[in-house]
């Protein structure tokens, strides 16, 4: 039996292309499933990063997106709204090219074009045309029918496999992996990261539906599939910010998670790092919604071997034990 600590994007993918390999699998969720760094209505998903990999690994995780609307049969996954990158774009420009990813140069009248409702103070940013508002509790819904789940707090992880929740009941994994964000560092061993808190705000108006997804120097925002509400996730948790760039649009909630740092992040806030122990496999990482068909079955592959599958690891943040540390 392979055990999986956590019911965020990353467990239930891995839980879910281990079932389609035949892997007997349990996921341990102490809460509800995607409820903590997983939790809300929408993603972005964006080619456009600061590195080139990164890049790459998006256009497959793409793939994944659509092979997963093929096979749940539950309506859209991915959108097509676009993705629009403004600020500093150099980096991102440079490695969309160097990936092979399609990418065009916006001007201020182009940019308010695509978001009608932003009273724009941007001269310039980059159209990542294969962008879109992922529907992630659409997906995940569809994951955690397709898996295994059991309520409980895990307490100790063994290297051996041996899984000992808070209520004393003892599992025997023939391999675990624990994918637990806050608390996977807890249960694994130092990964050098710190946990943030993290506000999105969530607004409503008539031109949301359809407009561009964008990260900026302000924070992020996205349309919520076609419920006609904008998420944004501005960089200092103030709502007058929002306000300032969006004036039309209305404040009707929040949703309040956590954010990671660390320095093996890349300069868009993006990256994961992986370790192995005995039995165990660790996961951790930040914006890794986008990806999350493509990691699904590069940990699957991760639990399945003794080898760490080189797309996991290459041009990331690797580890076989913590004393590997750099």
């Amino acid at each position: 039996m392979i055990i999986i600590v956590g019911a965020g994007i990353c467990g239930l993918a891995a839980a879910y292309e281990l079932s389609l390999r035949g892997a007997a699998t349990i996921v341990i969720e102490r809460g509800e499933p995607f409820a903590e760094q997983s939790v809300g209505l929408a993603r972005i998903f964006r080619v456009a990063h600061r590195r080139p990999e990164l890049c790459v690994l998006a256009m497959r995780a793409r793939a994944g997106w659509q092979r997963w609307e093929a096979e749940f049969d539950a309506g859209r996954l991915l959108g097509a709204e676009g993705y629009i990158s403004v600020g500093e774009t150099e980096d991102v420009a440079a490695a969309m090219t160097e990936a092979g990813a399609d990418f065009s140069p916006l001007d201020r009248a182009e940019i308010a074009a695509r978001i009608p409702f932003a009273s724009a103070p941007w001269d310039s940013g980059i159209l990542d045309p294969l962008g879109g508002s992922l529907r992630i509790r659409r997906a995940q819904t569809e994951l955690a029918r397709r898996v295994t789940i059991r309520r409980g707090e895990v307490a100790h992880v063994d290297d051996d496999g041996v899984t000992t929740l808070t209520d004393g009941t003892v599992l025997r994994g023939d391999r675990v992996l624990i994918c637990a964000g806050v608390r996977t560092p807890e249960l694994f061993g130092p990964l050098d990261v710190d946990f943030v808190p993290h506000t999105r705000f969530t607004y409503r108006g008539a031109d949301a539906t359809g407009a561009a997804c964008i990260s900026a120097p302000e924070g992020y925002g996205l349309p919520l599939g076609s419920t006609g509400q904008w998420a944004f996730g501005p960089k200092v948790p103030d709502p007058a910010t929002a306000h300032q760039l969006f004036p039309s649009l209305a404040p009707v909630g929040r949703v309040d998670c956590v954010s990671v740092r660390a320095p093996w992040l890349d300069g868009g806030g993006d990256g994961w790092r992986v370790a192995r122990r005995g039995r165990v496999v660790a996961f951790v990482g930040a914006n890794l919604m986008k990806f999350g068909p493509l990691l699904g079955d590069l940990l699957a592959r991760a639990v399945l071997g003794d080898e760490l599958p080189a797309d996991l690891a290459a041009g990331l943040y690797a580890l076989r034990s913590p004393s590997d540390r750099e």
